[in-house]
């Protein structure tokens, strides 16, 4: 972790924790503070990868004064409309259209390439005892090109 990663980029508060620990599945906490940190912030894939997921889990509507944000890939999630992997397949073949929109309407010429949306994938889907779980592949600009920018802790 080396501040001088950071100069020149934007950040984010990291709301997902645990990303960049060791390799493989990681389990994320959603959390801006834990217990032993006062918080974390982020920048380059792992901070677009995280404006994926907040795409992805905001249902369109839910935010009075931003209402196109988000997608309607969790309304469906709630309704129960996932009876197979390619009923979430289709979900999230719809809702990237829209993520994809919200995504790069926001962006500018002026970020780095690593920050900026291209697609999104679908790499494995189970769906198991009313339980879906999803491994999704995002694609910045910067394509493998990329450098991972550890977070730094900071007090929230």
């Amino acid at each position: 972790m080396a501040i001088n990663d950071y100069v020149g980029r934007t950040i984010d508060v990291l709301g997902y924790q645990g990303g960049l620990v060791g390799g493989g599945e990681v389990l994320l906490t959603q959390a801006l503070a834990t217990e032993t940190s006062g918080g974390q912030i982020t920048t380059g894939i792992q901070k677009l990868g995280q404006r994926f997921l907040l795409e992805l889990l905001t249902e369109t509507g839910s935010m009075p004064y931003a209402p196109n944000r988000g997608c309607d890939f969790m309304a469906e999630a709630r309704q129960n409309l996932f009876r197979s992997s390619y009923d979430i397949l289709a979900a999230f073949s719809a809702a990237l259209v829209d993520i994809t929109n919200n995504l790069q309407n926001e962006e500018s010429e002026e970020d780095p390439d690593d920050e900026r949306f291209e697609t999104a994938e679908v790499l494995t889907v189970s769906l198991n005892g009313g339980k879906a779980s999803l491994t999704i592949q995002v694609a910045s600009l910067a394509g493998t090109s990329r450098e991972v920018i550890a977070p730094l802790n900071v007090t929230v």
